[in-house]
């Protein structure tokens, strides 16, 4: 029987469901080698950190699967529905199905680095996601978590206006997903302090989308999206 959490994601990736694998010119490697790329802080830490354990937190497409994998000693990919789309899978690639609403099925210190992109914001319990995140992430480990900024001026202009700011998909009315089932909203100041309270050390933000250079100069107010970077001490 499919639970409610379930048919609620189920429902979001049928919503979102396109091929992937479409990089234009680039080949994957050198889309993720760029700076603005959602994906840039975990390509170069891989590549720099080559043989690590990694675990992917709600799984979203296997454009970039390969690349990523290559990097690693094993990679895991986790989700409570299967978002493979019958693709296969790297040898040293895992799929486990969960719901990351609940306690994650991993012991403590599992994995030397967690990624979790565009997924925290999708989940019920903020304060539980970063808690388990950091409880599976080894010791000196690597975390990278990449969320939606509500403090940008775009969602800023969007209020002023008298207009629901958008963080998702512009056509999230369209599809029938209350801007793209994000659950909760962040600021930059914010989600330092709900990772600090679980003792993560912040490492570096990441602008994500074009003109990096642009929007490093106030991440806070010029990023839609952002990645962050975590040392667990």
């Amino acid at each position: 029987m499919v639970d409610t959490a379930e048919r609620f994601y189920q429902r979001s990736h049928e919503a979102h469901n396109r091929i992937a694998g479409q990089t234009g010119s680039m080949t994957v490697s050198q889309e993720l080698s760029t700076p603005g790329h959602r994906y840039y802080c975990v390509y170069e830490n891989l590549l720099k950190r080559p043989g690590a354990s990694v675990v992917e937190l709600g799984f979203g497409t296997t454009q970039f699967l390969g690349e990523l994998a290559g990097l690693c000693r094993n990679y895991t990919i986790v989700d409570v529905i299967d978002r493979t789309n019958g693709v296969a899978l790297p040898d040293n690639t895992y799929f486990k199905k969960a719901d990351l609403n609940q306690d994650f099925p991993f012991e403590a210190e599992t994995f030397d680095c967690t990624v979790a992109m565009m997924i925290v914001e999708h989940l019920f319990d903020p304060f539980h996601s970063l808690q388990e995140i950091t409880r599976i992430t080894k010791r000196a480990g690597k975390i990278f978590i990449n969320v939606p900024n509500i403090a940008a001026m775009k969602c800023r202009v969007q209020l002023a206006l008298g207009r629901l700011p958008m963080t998702s998909s512009r056509d999230w009315f369209e599809k029938r997903e209350w801007d793209g089932n994000h659950l909760h909203y962040f600021t930059v100041k914010e989600f330092i302090r709900l990772a600090r309270l679980q003792g993560l050390k912040l490492d570096a933000i990441f602008t994500v989308g074009r003109l990096p250079w642009l929007k490093r100069i106030s991440p806070g107010l010029l990023c839609h999206e952002i990645s962050y970077g975590f040392s667990r001490p």
